[in-house]
């Protein structure tokens, strides 16, 4: 693991340099962790966030101590594109204080992604003692032509889905690091990003002090669906991951393509007026964000096998304990959805789904298509949102 360098502070033009004396948090001046969240807070340019995960800058200040059912954020921020970043401070003395941290942020995550826009507002005013739509006037600060309601929206969407980008800061960060954002990777729920960032300290005599922050390791998160079509007697499995964009961040003309015959469902309203409209994802789907971290519905066509279809999917780490449950009032929920629902085949022979298909041939043209596809993601969501909203709680 590299290790910093001294640093020289030139004292004249005489050419005179004098050393800087590095310092451990936790052991000077009462420079320990409620200190580096303070400073991080009235500092956000400190955190290198560029290097971590460029979408979630410019960071915006919402407060410190934000309270969550699984306890206080240290800090929290918010960017004008409505993405928040929450803070944890520790100080890295052993192994066992590595992992505590680890799971105290990702419990941190799991409360905040159950929250709405208003629980969002709520709990940044009681912190502050800011009243009105506080994250939006913070944002506008920065950015004073933000418009309020794309704001709200982005923000909420961003809760929806679990779009957090978690941070630990922190002295001391060089031992068992890629061992630690392992462990993040394998139990972070759907669309959050890591970074683990080392703050060092350096001393000057009396010309003051030097922080340093340093990105000592970063998680990537890559989202991939997958889809069991079954025709007949036999079936297959497409990984309809986002390989179809174009590296040069561009899109594929066959994407385009498909964004524009499901453009029409992106503009879906359900009967639940809280249920937000399916978003577009290649290759050739749409997903419709449930109130449960890491479910949701997918809606599908596949030109290749001549069919499409509807199921309730989810993360692999996620899906199974939901469905035991479900399972428990499967009569009553097939009960509710379209007729023709049938089981989408789970990770164990005892576990099953729910999916319903049709052949594309049925259908004259593709306004019927997408007019059945819309229809059985309405019973959908009439069905499992109610009963995953009750389970989030």
């Amino acid at each position: 693991m590299p290790t910093y360098g001294n640093i020289l502070l030139r004292q004249d033009e005489s050419g005179g340099f004098e050393t800087a004396r590095k310092v451990q948090l936790g052991f000077t001046d009462g420079r320990n962790e409620a200190w580096l969240r303070d400073l991080l807070a009235e500092h956000p340019d400190l955190l290198p966030i560029e290097e971590v995960d460029p979408s979630f800058a410019p960071l915006v200040p919402l407060c410190t101590e934000l309270q969550t059912e699984a306890g206080p954020v240290d800090a929290a921020f918010i960017s004008p594109s409505g993405r928040l970043t929450l803070v944890e401070c520790k100080l890295w003395r052993n192994p066992e204080a590595r992992r505590k941290v680890i799971a105290q942020i990702l419990d941190y995550a799991r409360a905040v992604s159950r929250w709405s826009y208003a629980d969002l507002q709520r709990q940044v005013a009681a912190a502050t003692g800011r009243k009105g739509n506080a994250p939006f006037e913070a944002a506008r600060e920065l950015q004073p032509d933000l418009d309020e309601a794309a704001f709200v929206d982005a923000a909420a969407r961003a809760l929806r889905e679990g779009r957090f980008l978690l941070l630990i800061a922190g002295d001391g960060i060089r031992e068992g690091t890629s061992g630690m954002a392992e462990l993040i990777t394998r139990n972070a729920a759907m669309g959050f990003s890591f970074g683990l960032v080392e703050v060092a300290l350096y001393e000057f005599g009396d010309q003051g002090l030097v922080v340093q922050p340093r990105v000592v390791a970063k998680t990537e998160t890559i989202e991939r669906t997958f889809v069991h079509v079954q025709s007949g007697d036999s079936g297959s499995l497409h990984d309809i991951s986002d390989e179809g964009e174009a590296e040069s961040g561009g899109e594929s003309v066959a994407v385009a393509n498909e964004r524009a015959w499901w453009e029409p469902l992106t503009r879906l309203s359900f009967d639940d007026p809280e249920q937000e409209s399916p978003l577009y994802r290649p290759r050739n789907h749409v997903r419709v964000q449930l109130p449960y971290p890491g479910i949701w519905i997918t809606a599908y066509r596949s030109m290749g096998e001549g069919i499409c279809g509807v199921f309730l999917t989810g993360k692999k780490s996620e899906i199974p304990q939901v469905l035991d449950v479900l399972n428990e009032e499967r009569e009553h929920i097939l009960g509710e959805l379209p007729h023709g629902t049938s089981e989408r085949q789970q990770s164990a022979p005892d576990r099953s789904g729910f999916a319903s298909y049709a052949r594309l041939n049925e259908f004259a043209t593709d306004d019927e298509c997408r007019n059945w596809l819309a229809q059985q993601l309405n019973h959908f969501v009439n069905a499992f949102r109610p009963r995953l909203k009750a389970m989030a709680k």
